[in-house]
């Protein structure tokens, strides 16, 4: 007998295989393997969640997917708990949708889920590290930092903000002031470093956005 929660796959061409990254899992999980995924195409402009743009060109003429937001069925069958917003959908391409939408039609076949690539909806075209320190004596005897990686390769946009003199330890120098739009929400503190794709060394100022579903996280940081 045919099972449409489970035998999607089997009957339909085009399904793929995401991991489903819940929104406040620990960096690194693996997540859940969810086979028989399907990719719709938004067809009209949806009510979703921070939608403040047009909805891209849908395929390039390679016939690779461009849009920023799609919708995916999941089905129920590949699924042990319910996908919920902010959850994150990771694709074979390595592009990570982020959950706006969930919902379950009458037939408790599929979960419909509306997400967008924040990479692509906003630019993210900078790929950052965060660092994070360890510390050991120093040969006076105090605690001293060294600054190793955390997360790589996260996609990024810094945009600068100003440039203001400031003073430190008794010497004048130029700080720049930057916002930083990350692709992913990251549990990090204003105790980490960021380096940028041309080596610079930003020291975190504020965290702001975590919260706000279908917009990247950003902070602010200003160079070392």
């Amino acid at each position: 007998m045919f099972n449409p929660s489970t035998d999607l796959s089997i009957i339909a061409d085009g399904t793929e295989t995401l991991a489903l990254l819940r929104r406040d899992a620990p960096a690194g999980e693996p997540g859940t393997t969810i086979d028989g995924a399907l990719r719709l195409a938004v067809v009209r402009r949806e009510p979703i969640v921070g939608n403040r743009y047009e909805v891209r060109r849908q395929v390039d003429t390679f016939g690779r997917f461009t849009a920023a937001d799609v919708v995916w069925r999941l089905p129920a069958g590949s699924l042990p708990l319910a996908p919920e917003l902010g959850d994150v959908l990771l694709d074979t391409a390595g592009r990570r949708w982020t959950i706006l939408e969930v919902e379950q039609p009458p037939l408790p076949t599929c979960w419909r889920c509306s997400a967008r690539d924040l990479a692509l909806a906003y630019s993210l075209d900078d790929c950052i590290a965060v660092l994070r320190p360890v510390y050991a004596k120093g040969a006076g005897g105090a605690a001293e930092a060294t600054w190793v990686p955390w997360r790589t390769g996260v996609r990024a946009h810094i945009q600068t903000i100003r440039d203001a003199p400031t003073t430190e330890h008794g010497a004048r120098r130029t700080a720049r002031r930057v916002r930083i739009l990350l692709a992913e929400n990251l549990a990090f503190t204003a105790m980490h470093r960021v380096r940028g794709p041309d080596g610079a060394l930003y020291r975190i100022v504020a965290i702001a956005g975590r919260e706000r579903l279908g917009e990247p996280q950003t902070i602010e940081a200003e160079t070392l």
